[in-house]
């Protein structure tokens, strides 16, 4: 026996190790393992999943293999946490089953399961005693059995662990344990589910015969696949690398005439990589660069070795029905297998083993999920667009009968449009607003990958049957397009990044995509060929390249889009978006709904402060970026993210909280965005702070942001904490010091970031620096350095009630800086705790954040706005006004980490001055007369903003 560290892969990647007793019998049979009846137990090296052994139990029927254990104390609690873990080896699929039982001190079983032998190689067993059947009414354990089924035979067993005191949280259900995980029915792991799915049937009949059409469309999207995938070259590397983990892995047949032995593939949380002990990305590295050496050079070693290898995966585990204990995020390590597997597509048809071949990829590739409509509960869309969307399409495509190959087709294309509907809650995939949803939050580093693998489903099917519905490229379209506007050209703002603070952009396999939507039909409603304004998308991110998308667009006289202009709302992700010119905007907070930062104990450990109502400028660089703009990691003080009201900590207070994942949501529920017209906008939060270690509980604020044209005016009250070791600032901007002066003239107020912004602070005392500054890498806690400008207001330690005042100007021309320097182009109405109010002289706009009831005597338009209500107001005409209402508050009943329940209507009041009608009739507006003033009952929801023109009667 040996001692070995398992390494368990907790929720969303935390890794937690755990000491724990491993089993391998490669010191001969335990003395505490004894045969009863007729049979036998000894060591073996016919076959092993750990070390050059495992335990062989030749059993007859009624016989059974007993194991003396410690006695083991079990609760309620330790039930989901202890269980067994252990690989059997079965020769020949039976359809019997072994029995576990697990027995108190009177003999009894307390719990038991049946572990079924339908396959033949190794399977997992993996089951906590949840999971297990028996009354569990003695919950003292004092040894347990296996019990042969009802005949002669043998199997193998290694890699036992019991107890197992930390079982894996997402154990599989699988052919072998159909009932042992009860996350099987929860829509959220959807890896879990790949068992359950295959109980299902095609509800599309299969054809007794395939139309000319039909044979036509399959034979034309082959072809385009085909092209799609086809590689060339040889790439050297791959094939270099498949020979080198080849040689590796020492696969050879087992003296037993059947199976194999070699090195151990397992799961990732099971994986000793320090043993040598391989996974999936190993098996999809070998499989790709065999089958890229054999069609690029003709190499029938090379061929024969890539069947020898997918038979040895089958053998260990990753084969049809088999959840290898627990398969969780497999997706990303088996892409290529897929790929490569429909470049081999002919030498796998004429292998015997064929059937088995194409099982696994059907299965491993969840297809079976696609025999029904995608439920519209279904979570983690992103996910499995992103990596199993392509090995979906293969897998269809890769029956050999053609009416099979139509009816998987017509499956997967009906669940990828049912699956592209606008979902509730905050379980993922697409929201009304265009936003896309993973982790339970608005997450573009998951988009990216998405838009191109569904982009690319959108390109094999266009103008076939399979195509996906227009509903469904409409809903895909608002993704791309609210992904257009969110990134500038490819990036996106810091407040926006979950775990990824620096990283993450548009691929080109993204931006290719916009190209393949326009090419599907025209979306914008006006009957041409293609979508013109997508295609015109595509030109602008496509920025100069020479491709064949591109080069036919422009000889159909489309040209470049330019940068979107004006303000977009997006309070599925508590964000606004400002842009003209080529600059963007991210403003960016949180709510009971909206999480304000995803934070991993190795990914983004100081990022609590991402949206504590940040507003990030990105306008430079060539094309613009985040580190062209100035935003880069090395020696960046997380404390300072522009436009945030923070307690500047240490970085080691600031360091991520919990042992797992922070992903804090505030217990505000007012914090978002609304629009005018779609150009100007307004950013309003109640920021408070979580009850975390190292937090500060009582850390309250109101922050506010006014944006017309290139300004920006920011305000904030109220801005109140304990803590008086640290002190409280909020952050006009930090940026990677470029050699210009932060100074404005003489004048203390009046500062510049660097990259051309200009900021004037009205109210607050300011500081600024240029200097050379450490910090620490967000993964690795590592030392970086770097030189920074940087600005902001200081409200000292332990602030009551702090407030400030500034406007930003970005990217003026000298003479507009010149004149606004001389006359402030906004006036501030009010600011205190119960609203904001500006009013922009120059677009004659007035702003209310009304924190709590506002009520105006002066207002010449509005009398009173409900509390938590965001409105903006600018006159028409004499006579006439553009209005828009938002309540940023999405209103989800339940508050879990995802949750299907939807946003709910909020119903508001706000009572105008004078006698005023709609121009034009709205189903989610009601007007009636009070005296002399009128009341205008919105109805909110999805936090978007609701606008009219109304006309003074």
């Amino acid at each position: 026996m040996k001692n070995i560290t398992l390494i368990l892969f907790f929720l969303f990647g935390g890794i937690s190790s755990a000491f724990a007793q491993l089993i391998g019998f490669e010191d001969g049979v335990p003395e505490t393992f004894k045969v009863s009846g007729k049979g036998d137990a000894k060591v073996s090296s016919l076959f092993y999943k750990e070390g050059e052994n495992s335990l062989e139990w030749d059993f007859h029927p009624g016989s059974t293999l007993d194991v003396q254990i410690n006695p083991l104390s079990l609760n309620a609690k330790k039930e989901q946490q202890f269980g067994i873990t252990l690989w059997i080896y079965n020769e020949k699929p039976q359809q019997d089953s072994i029995r576990f039982e697990f027995l108190n001190k009177a003999g009894e079983v307390s719990y038991w399961f049946p572990y079924h032998l339908k396959a033949a190689g190794w399977r997992a067993c993996w089951i906590s005693f949840a999971y297990m059947q028996g009354n569990k009414k003695d919950k003292n354990i004092v040894g347990y059995r296996l019990v042969a089924p009802g005949r002669k035979g043998r199997v193998f067993l290694d890699r036992l662990i019991f107890p197992e005191k930390k079982m894996n949280l997402r154990t599989t259900p699988d052919q072998q344990l159909p009932a042992n995980n009860g996350l099987s029915n929860r829509d959220l792991w959807h890896w879990c589910l790949v068992w359950k799915w295959e109980q299902q049937s095609y509800d599309i009949p299969l054809a007794t015969k395939l139309t000319d059409k039909r044979k036509k469309e399959l034979k034309t999207i082959e072809q385009r696949l085909t092209d799609f995938l086809e590689v060339k070259k040889a790439p050297q590397g791959q094939i270099n690398a498949a020979y080198k983990t080849f040689e590796k892995a020492a696969i050879t047949p087992s003296a037993a005439g059947t199976g194999f032995v070699g090195t151990p593939i397992v799961a990732p949380d099971e994986q000793n990589k320090k043993k040598g002990e391989m996974s999936w990305n190993d098996i999809e590295t070998m499989l790709a660069g065999f089958a890229y050496d054999y069609l690029c050079n003709q190499n029938e070693a090379s061929k024969k070795n890539y069947f020898t290898v997918f038979d040895y995966a089958i053998d260990q585990g990753f084969a049809f029905g088999s959840g290898m204990g627990t398969n969780h995020h497999y997706g990303y390590q088996i892409r290529k297998i897929y790929t490569t597997a429909w470049l081999m597509r002919d030498a796998i048809y004429k292998h015997p083993h064929r059937d088995a071949y194409l099982s696994t990829l059907r299965f491993w590739a969840a297809l079976q999920e696609t025999r029904q409509p995608c439920s519209p509960t279904r979570d983690e869309l992103l996910d499995s667009w992103h990596t199993l969307l392509m090995a979906k399409f293969v897998s269809a495509m890769m029956f050999p009968d053609a009416r099979e190959q139509e009816q998987a087709l017509s499956g997967l294309s009906r669940w990828l449009s049912s699956s592209l509907r606008y979902t509730s809650g905050t379980i993922g995939g697409i929201k009304v607003d265009g936003t896309t949803f993973h982790h339970g939050g608005f997450y573009p580093g998951y988009t990216t990958g998405v838009l191109a693998t569904v982009g690319e489903f959108i390109a094999f099917t266009n103008g076939t049957s399979f195509e996906l519905t227009e509903e469904a490229r409409q809903h895909i379209k608002s993704a791309f397009i609210a992904m257009r506007n969110y990134c500038n050209l490819y990036e996106w703002g810091i407040g926006i990044s979950g775990r990824h603070p620096f990283g993450g952009k548009m691929g080109s396999d993204d931006i290719e995509a916009f190209a393949n939507i326009a090419l599907s039909g025209d979306l914008s409603g006006q009957g041409n060929a293609f979508d013109r304004n997508l295609a015109a998308d595509y030109l602008r991110l496509v920025h100069g390249k020479d491709t064949p998308n591109a080069r036919f667009f422009k000889k159909e006289g489309v040209k470049a889009a330019q940068a979107p202009q004006g303000f977009f709302v997006y309070n599925y992700g508590s964000a606004g978006i400002f842009r003209r010119a080529d600059w963007m905007v991210t403003l960016k907070g949180y709510t009971t709904d909206v999480w304000g930062a995803e934070i991993y104990a190795k990914d983004n450990r100081y990022g609590r402060y991402q949206s504590y109502g940040s507003v990030q400028i990105m306008g430079k660089g060539n094309p613009v970026s985040r580190a062209g703009s100035g935003f880069v990691q090395e020696g960046w003080d997380w404390n300072r993210l522009p436009g945030t009201t923070t307690i500047h900590l240490p970085f080691e207070l600031l360091d991520s909280p919990l042992k797992g994942t922070t992903m804090a949501r505030s217990k505000e529920n007012f914090s978002g965005s609304t629009s005018l017209d779609g150009k100007n906008g307004m950013f309003a939060m109640k920021l408070m702070e979580r009850d975390y270690e190292n937090f500060t509980p009582d850390f309250v604020a109101r922050k506010s942001v006014f944006c017309f044209d290139n300004r920006m005016v920011c305000l904030g009250t109220g801005i109140t904490n304990s803590n008086t070791e640290y002190p409280t600032e909020t952050t006009l901007f930090q940026t990677k010091y470029n050699g210009k002066d932060s100074k404005v003239g003489d004048d203390g107020y009046w500062l510049h970031d660097g990259y051309d912004n200009y900021y004037h602070v009205v109210d607050g005392a300011v500081r600024s620096q240029v200097a050379e500054q450490e910090s620490r890498h967000e993964k690795t806690r590592a030392v970086t350095k770097g030189k920074f400008s940087s600005a902001w207001i200081a409200h000292g330690k332990a602030p009551k009630d702090g407030t400030y005042e500034y406007m930003i100007l970005i990217q003026p021309s000298s003479s507009d800086l010149e004149e606004l320097r001389k006359t402030l182009p906004y006036k501030v109405l009010q600011r205190d705790q119960t609203a904001h109010v500006v009013y922009d002289k120059e677009t004659g706009i007035t702003g209310y954040a009304a924190f709590e009831t506002y009520q105006s005597a002066n207002d010449k338009v509005v009398a009173s706005i409900p509390a938590e209500t965001m409105v903006m107001v600018a006159q028409e005409s004499d006579k006439s006004i553009r209005l828009s209402v938002c309540d940023p508050n999405l209103n989800i009943e339940e508050k879990t980490y995802t949750t299907k329940e939807p946003s709910r209507p909020i119903r508001k009041e706000i009572c105008l001055k004078g006698r005023w009608t709609l121009k034009s009739p709205m189903e989610n507006v009601t007007l009636r007369q009070q005296g002399e003033n009128t009341v205008l009952t919105v109805i909110c929801q999805h936090g978007q903003p609701v606008e009219m023109l109304m006309e003074n009667k």
